[in-house]
């Protein structure tokens, strides 16, 4: 397979690899997380994936059929709310409040909720499709990462937090070292200081500074620490989900990071059997890639 196309694959399934593996540990007191399980909160079957994949793929499916356009995204996130399209179930859960808000917002007055005191890490978990599509523009991953934030957390931190990761998915796609996404892609955007120095503090600090939190400053920054500190996808992932708590959302973030640079081809192959509606997922991404290709 094509080494960039490799990327590109590993970016969403990576997203909804880390997404699953850890769900079932969401806000529960354990030990030490090593591989997949069932239960949680969610009352799910080993490889099912929670709210960030779903509407992961429903950004996908809407980027697909219309390009990038609000309006058509979160008329998907809606159709995953009330009929459970691209659920892993037959229904949708895992719904934050903030995103139920705004989506009911959208519904009631079709525009978009103007919720801007809350920085969450839930526009930032479901990122992978934008610097998918614009895989050929580093400029336009980075800008349309921060716009897709909009139809549910419109934040400063969010948004911005969507454009660092977007900028860094769409140059490891591309082939970029480490060394440059984690030292130099920065300063070729135009960042809040809040979020720009998230990525500059991390060679300096211990797993002890990290917080873990449903913060998008928060759960970038685990993402960004894991994927620094580790030198595969595995690894990467249990890093940080390990920080415990919100451990879909934050496995889902180091999921897509670490998917698109390590590749589809470096995911472990045991989880990856494991993972809920494998054809669908690929089918999708498959289509996502063509549509990509018609951006150059």
């Amino acid at each position: 397979m094509d080494k960039t196309k490799d990327r590109f694959i590993g970016a969403l399934f990576g997203l909804i690899v880390g997404n699953a593996l850890g769900a079932p540990y969401k806000n529960l007191n354990v030990e030490k997380i090593t591989d997949f399980s069932k239960g949680g909160i969610y009352g799910l079957n080993i490889g099912e994936w929670t709210d960030s994949a779903s509407m992961a793929l429903c950004l996908a499916e809407s980027l697909i059929e219309d390009g990038f356009d609000l309006d058509s995204q979160i008329k998907k996130y809606l159709k995953w709310i009330d009929d459970g399209y691209l659920s892993s179930k037959d229904k949708a859960f895992g719904i934050d409040n903030q995103t139920m808000d705004a989506l009911i917002y959208y519904e009631k007055y079709t525009k978009f909720a103007d919720i801007t005191n809350i920085d969450s890490n839930k526009s930032l978990a479901r990122l992978a499709p934008i610097p998918m599509f614009f895989k050929n523009s580093f400029k336009d991953a980075i800008y349309y990462s921060g716009q897709s934030s909009y139809t549910t957390h419109n934040n400063i931190y969010s948004i911005h937090s969507c454009k660092l990761l977007g900028g860094i998915i769409q140059q490891a796609i591309n082939g970029e070292n480490k060394k440059f996404l984690m030292n130099e892609i920065h300063k070729k955007m135009d960042l809040v200081y809040d979020v720009r120095l998230r990525v500059v503090d991390i060679k300096y600090k211990s797993k002890e500074q990290i917080r873990s939190s449903s913060a998008s400053l928060d759960s970038l920054e685990i993402a960004l620490w894991a994927f620094y500190n580790t030198n595969n996808f595995k690894d990467a992932v249990l890093t940080a989900i390990n920080f415990k708590g919100d451990t879909d959302t934050i496995g889902a973030i180091i999921g897509q990071l670490a998917g698109s640079y390590y590749g589809y081809s470096n995911l472990p192959k045991l989880w990856i059997l494991k993972i809920a509606k494998k054809d669908l997922i690929m089918e999708i991404i498959e289509n996502l890639y063509n549509a990509s290709i018609s951006t150059e």
